[in-house]
């Protein structure tokens, strides 16, 4: 199982995501999103902007929001610095995202940081769901190293109290990262890692469904149980995700089921466009690439020795460059088994 545990985790630390892009944004997390998407005729927003003057917090924030979707970041941030001057911590959190990202302002992560940290401190429980959404992206910070130094405990501890154990209110891309964090190599612990996995999975994370597909499969932190894994991978693959789709193959395969195998294996290998459908299901690249090269080694192996389907080497040839191309690392793996003919 070693070589799939790799492959769930090879994404030790993705250098090339930009900061911003490890933060959750606002207007994704907000309970009340009428107030971000409430229009405002001219006589409501004359009354809101007489509010926000008189020092109405409330208004103050849906005024920033109100110039955030006009473009007008300077006006925005204005609004934001007074709400969060008078205890709005959604304010704050977006002043913290605008910096950290850039937004109508030069970068500056470590303001951003710190503006997070003030969210993260915050004891209200109004604002609850926001300290823990606040902590997932400290944990990114400390963990990528953006505005703080680089630190894998300080990022750990962020996330685990983000994560709420595992509680549905917690951030589950908290949970998510914690799944992922106990896999690595400097940080491994299977066990935790399982258990992470479970409680995003049970909170709808499209990644960890996959991931418990595979962990079922070869009692990766768990015990073998191939009636879960099938499970998982079948609701994950129904969802998108192209890495449990790739699983799935192996599954079929591995299980003597070449026909399935094969059409599914097909279904897999002729997807062209990995990064967008990554980006539509909120998974990673590196493993939506992963589950492509699954589908097109196992599909150019069913080619080869016509298992579930006529055989056909030249189009088998085919597809075992294009497993190349797509994940090196995950035909290098394949490739192995097959000359130890395992495959």
């Amino acid at each position: 199982y070693k070589s799939y545990l790799r492959g769930m985790t090879e994404v030790e630390r993705p250098v090339d995501l930009s900061p911003g892009a490890s933060l959750t944004k606002l207007a994704d997390i907000i309970p009340d999103k009428r107030v971000l998407e409430q229009k405002q005729s001219p006589t409501a927003y004359d009354k809101m902007e007489s509010l926000a003057k008189q020092g109405h917090t409330k208004s103050q924030f849906r005024l920033g929001w109100h110039f955030l979707s006009l473009e007008e970041y300077d006006v925005a941030m204005e609004w934001f610095e007074k709400a969060g001057l008078n205890g709005e911590m959604q304010a704050v959190y977006q002043l913290a995202i605008m910096f950290y990202d850039g937004i109508g302002t030069l970068p500056n992560l470590t303001k951003g940081v710190q503006l997070l940290k003030k969210v993260a401190e915050c004891e209200d429980p109004v604002y609850s769901y926001l300290v823990a959404h606040a902590n997932y992206c400290l944990g990114m910070a400390a963990f990528m190293g953006y505005g703080m130094q680089q630190n894998d405990s300080l990022a750990e501890h962020h996330w685990i109290l983000a994560a709420k154990d595992g509680e549905p209110d917690g951030s589950v891309a908290a949970q998510l990262q914690l799944g992922m964090f106990y896999c690595r190599r400097d940080t491994k612990d299977l066990k935790k890692s399982f258990h992470w996995h479970y409680f995003a999975a049970e909170n709808g994370n499209l990644e960890s469904i996959g991931a418990l597909g595979v962990m079922y499969y070869y009692g990766t932190g768990t015990e073998v149980d191939k009636e879960l894994s099938f499970q998982s991978l079948c609701e994950a693959s129904e969802k998108g995700s192209l890495f449990a789709q790739g699983n799935l193959v192996v599954y079929y395969y591995e299980s003597r089921m070449y026909t399935r195998a094969a059409h599914c294996a097909m279904s897999v290998a002729k997807t062209e466009d990995i990064e967008q459908i990554a980006k539509e299901t909120k998974c990673l690249k590196a493993y939506a690439a992963r589950g492509v090269a699954l589908g097109c080694f196992y599909y150019a192996r069913c080619l080869q020795l016509g298992r579930g389907i006529k055989k056909n080497e030249e189009e088998a040839l085919k597809y075992f460059k294009k497993a190349v191309q797509v994940s090196p690392e995950t035909a290098a793996e394949l490739h192995k088994k097959l000359r130890n003919d395992e495959l």
